[in-house]
């Protein structure tokens, strides 16, 4: 079974136009380290895995703790560049536990990013969440647990 196969869940990627700004985003934001970049990667197996022959890419692979974030900035092919909404099928955020929410909420509003709403409690006071834009639209969220007697 896959289950006795899977070992861990090591990064989650991210599609951007504007590759250092999110670079900078995560790294001096978000505190991940840099572990890798390249650009113009065109190998011909990097289209076989992606379904898209002929792709051109720029790309880098950041690390905070036991969890990457792989960005690509694709040149060829062009994508939608629509950020997609909550509501919109497949993978829609990536959330990021924090000590303190509110401290988070108003280094992001500080540093100009733009939040979708203050942070809120939800699950009947057993976190305080809020969504956070990233420079080009996708959304992160920060969650705090709440410890309930």
């Amino acid at each position: 079974m896959l289950k006795d196969e899977l070992l861990d869940v090591h990064h989650t990627a991210v599609c951007v136009t504007d590759f250092e700004r999110a670079r900078d985003f995560y790294v001096d934001f978000l505190g991940f380290e840099l572990e890798g970049e390249a650009d113009n990667r065109s190998e011909s197996a990097l289209g076989d895995v992606v379904g898209l022959k002929g792709a051109t890419i720029r790309w880098a692979m950041l690390r905070r703790g036991s969890h990457c974030v792989e960005l690509f900035k694709y040149y060829q092919p062009e994508g939608n560049r629509t950020p997609r909404e909550q509501c919109d099928l497949g993978y829609t955020h990536m959330a990021m536990r924090v000590r303190d929410v509110d401290a988070v909420f108003e280094q992001a509003v500080a540093a100009g990013y733009e939040p979708v709403s203050t942070p809120r409690v939800l699950r009947g006071g057993k976190t305080k969440v809020f969504y956070l834009r990233e420079p080009e639209g996708a959304i992160t969220e920060f969650i705090q647990f709440n410890e309930l007697g």
